[in-house]
């Protein structure tokens, strides 16, 4: 896991994290490599429906160039600057930009536009029609995350602890909203979520705020994890994951702390259970699913949070956050590799190999079909199918 300091020189950080990982791995050398795939019996297969390659993903600085869909189209971005509409059903594609600059915010779609970030904070509004540029903002630090488009705004969220808020017609600065940040954080941050005129946040502090997208005034604000022990890589608690909105309820789950589950409207939390990712959680079939830090995955009851069932099949294979997709989970790994679970009862029923790199960057659900990215750059639209 790979830390960001912000009172820290990064070096000393990266130092930290090191001495962690050699500590917990001297005495139990042989549990510190991936579990090996077990043989499964298949009863679901995910058939490719198409791939195209977009382009190299820049893994090492964890960039989360996560596709945007919208208008029948998904848009796709690479860490060289070159972003891609393709038609979701087919793969055909529709414009191709070179924006010459190495990308690090994925690709936010909604209300005409394609909007993506690079590491100087750049953000870069495309006419998701044609591709053409409409607007540039410089923002004050770097984004990392997808920006969240709707309510006549594009929001996104900086690694400096800040929700800015653009018109997106004209690219001006509606609102901003400023948090302070712990020592230590890990290096990402979560999407913001825009839906019933508000946007959802999850912060570094282990913190969901909910703002009116209007004028960034603040709804509510509400503790997912508390901070725990006395060094400064105990207490990390960020929410990386993007919150999820069902109905009258929030989700979110943060990296050392917690899972819970809030109420929309003013943030009355209605259960918690301790939990470690640094992914979005997934809902479906009445639970709600997690990948934690280790490679287990969980699925909780939606009323009540409690366990419904885990698997730990795939320890240590680095996992992306759960997708429910059909009627079943999925999660990919470090060696491209996507695994199908039975919702009900955490059995892998089946298995896809989309490339031989890394899938940790988040999938993307849209009707029938599914949407993975490798870290090489693969993107691969899939349809459910039963054996």
């Amino acid at each position: 896991m790979k830390f960001l300091s912000r009172a820290l020189t990064r070096s000393t950080a990266l130092v930290l994290a090191v001495t962690l990982v050699a500590c917990a791995s001297n005495e139990e050398k042989e549990d510190t490599d991936p579990v090996d795939l077990v043989d499964i019996n298949p009863t679901v297969e995910l058939r490719e429906v198409w791939s195209e390659n977009i382009g190299d993903i820049d893994s090492k600085r964890y960039a989360m160039l996560l596709p945007g869909i919208g208008d029948g189209k998904i848009v796709a971005a690479s860490s060289d600057g070159e972003v891609l509409a393709l038609d979701r059903a087919t793969g055909r594609q529709q414009w191709e930009v070179e924006l010459e600059v190495p990308l690090s915010g994925g690709v936010g779609v909604g209300l005409g536009l394609a909007v993506v970030s690079d590491y100087r904070g750049n953000v870069v509004a495309l006419d998701l029609n044609n591709g053409s540029e409409l607007w540039r903002y410089q923002l004050s630090s770097e984004v990392v995350a997808a920006p969240a488009v709707g309510a006549g705004v594009v929001v996104l969220q900086t690694v400096d602890g800040k929700l800015v808020a653009l018109d997106a017609a004209e690219g001006t600065e509606r609102w901003s909203h400023s948090t302070t940040l712990p020592v230590l954080t890990l290096r990402g941050n979560a999407a913001p979520v825009i839906t019933a005129g508000a946007v959802f946040a999850g912060l570094d502090n282990g913190k969901i705020i909910v703002l009116d997208a209007r004028d960034g005034i603040p709804r509510w604000e509400q503790r997912v994890a508390i901070p725990q022990g006395s060094a400064e890589l105990e207490r990390v608690v960020d929410i990386d994951g993007s919150p999820v909105v069902r109905g009258e309820l929030v989700f979110a789950a943060s990296y050392q702390g917690r899972l819970v589950a809030l109420s929309r409207d003013d943030g009355r939390g209605l259960w918690a259970r301790d939990a470690s990712t640094n992914h979005s959680v997934a809902a479906g079939a009445g639970n709600i699913y997690l990948s934690d830090a280790g490679g287990s995955v969980y699925a909780y009851n939606v009323s009540d949070g409690q366990i419904v069932w885990s698997n730990d099949d795939l320890l240590r294979r680095n996992l992306s956050g759960p997708a429910y997709f059909g009627d079943v989970l999925v999660v990919g790994d470090l060696e491209g590799y996507l695994h199908a679970m039975d919702p009900g009862t955490g059995e892998i029923i089946g298995r896809r190999k989309i490339d031989g790199d890394a899938l940790r960057i988040p999938m993307v659900v849209d009707g029938d079909l599914l949407f993975a990215l490798s870290d090489g750059g693969e993107l691969v639209a899939l349809r459910l199918e039963r054996r």
